[in-house]
């Protein structure tokens, strides 16, 4: 890609809901690797399965997380998603135990609670009554996580949460061009709107790690205070706070889209659910429920982009790459790619059933490398199960009495997540 292209690819920055598009766009153009760098910064876009996993997991070392997502520490401080690679593993490896599969089953119940509270709300309110989905289901996540993690009752709290997180990023998204870092010191209203709401997210959390370390529980704060001091742990919270809330979230409002936008799938979801009690101990009875999860995040995968900077000189497809550059995955291109994915723009939950009916997350027959909706390698989430888990058990949970019907097909907003702009407003609809 010349100059003029670089200029037609800073310019889509600047729109959230062209980004995605775009990578799709290069994919077909440059099927494995294309230059999309400026004079003032090499840049390059992978494109082909086997790259991506050369560089997340065979050359990782060699790779530190990129500057957008570095610069996402304005928000939340030095957490896991933030930190470098020699500081991550010691951060991880204290981090880990809250996420052992021995104690999802503790969580799932905090699920089923949050979730089955949820329902009775909507049960008062009469039917068609329109709702924003995107909003509904972040106070969900919120709750689920405030109390999982964190042993505190955020539900209070969901709706001041929403909207500092949708200022804070709002904010930080402006930073997302090449020398972006320098516009926060210019007194621009989106700024101080940013900074405001980051205070109330860290006002939170503050009281979050204050209250755990009063009570001194089996949360994880608690645990971490062991080894950390207050500051890195409340890095760590307002990290896992947002970042597993938020991304769970936009997974569950996708999905309802979705599903409303495809009767036939619903109704196989419906029947699937239909009059049983769905738990952490049943969960492998609603493969479909999974499946409806995986489809949505393979169409609209909440990180829907990945980047690394380059510290160690590396080989990539037969290419140089110097230390310095930024080198650039899209979850949304690739779980798009006809290459990898039969009919990929179409909503197809079935694709994830194999011969016996179970969910199996190798059942489309893609290449490792073409689905990484939580990353890979040493960096891969660490709340992928958690995150399963919860998606899954909401959907199965909800879907038992809930069809809602989205109003609008709404534009891609594009920044740290894959967020529908302006919410998802919708009719909560019985099941008939």
């Amino acid at each position: 890609m010349g100059p003029v292209g670089a200029v037609r690819m800073l310019r889509t920055l600047i729109r959230r809901d062209l980004p995605p598009g775009r990578m799709v766009e290069l994919g077909r153009e440059y099927p494995r690797i294309a230059s999309i760098g400026t004079r003032a910064r090499q840049a390059y876009l992978l494109s082909h399965p086997d790259l991506v996993r050369e560089l997340l997991v065979v050359q990782a070392k060699a790779v530190e997380k990129g500057p957008a997502l570095l610069a996402a520490g304005i928000l939340m401080g030095d957490g896991l998603l933030t930190l470098p690679n020699a500081r991550h593993k010691p951060r991880r490896r204290l981090v880990n135990p809250s996420f052992h599969h021995s104690r999802i089953a503790g969580y799932a119940e905090v699920m089923v609670e949050a979730t089955d509270a949820l329902e009775r709300r909507w049960a008062t309110l009469p039917p068609g009554t329109t709702v924003d989905l995107a909003q509904e289901m972040s106070a969900l996540t919120l709750e689920i996580v405030g109390r999982a993690l964190f042993g505190a009752e955020l539900a209070g709290e969901s709706e001041q949460v929403y909207r500092a997180l949708e200022l804070a990023m709002r904010g930080w998204e402006k930073t997302l061009v090449p020398g972006g870092e320098r516009l926060l010191q210019l007194p621009l209203p989106v700024f101080k709107r940013m900074w405001a709401a980051s205070e109330t997210l860290q006002s939170l959390v503050r009281r979050m790690v204050h209250a755990s370390a009063s009570r001194r529980g089996e949360d994880l704060v608690s645990g971490l205070l062991d080894s950390l001091s207050e500051d890195e742990v409340r890095s760590e919270a307002m990290t896992l706070l947002l970042a597993g809330h938020e991304t769970t979230a936009n997974a569950l409002t996708w999905c309802w889209h979705l599903l409303s936008q495809n009767p036939v799938v619903a109704d196989r979801l419906h029947a699937e659910v239909a009059g049983t009690d769905p738990t952490y101990a049943t969960l492998r009875a609603y493969p479909f429920a999974t499946a409806c999860i995986a489809e949505a995040m393979r169409l609209y995968p909440p990180a829907w982009i990945l980047e690394r900077e380059v510290t160690e000189e590396l080989v990539l497809d037969g290419y140089l790459i110097p230390v310095g550059a930024i080198v650039v995955a899209s979850q949304y291109a690739l779980h798009r790619d006809p290459r990898w994915w039969k009919d990929p723009e179409v909503y197809d939950p079935a694709r994830w059933l194999d011969d016996t009916g179970a969910f199996d997350e190798d059942a489309p027959g893609q290449p490792r490398g073409a689905w990484f909706p939580f990353g890979a390698g040493a960096r891969q989430c660490i709340g992928e199960s958690f995150a399963w888990t919860e998606a899954a058990l909401v959907l199965a949970r909800l879907a038992r009495q809930w069809a809602p019907q989205s109003l609008t097909q709404p534009r891609l907003h594009a920044a740290v997540t894959l967020r529908p702009e302006g919410g998802l407003p919708a009719r909560l609809m019985p099941v008939l």
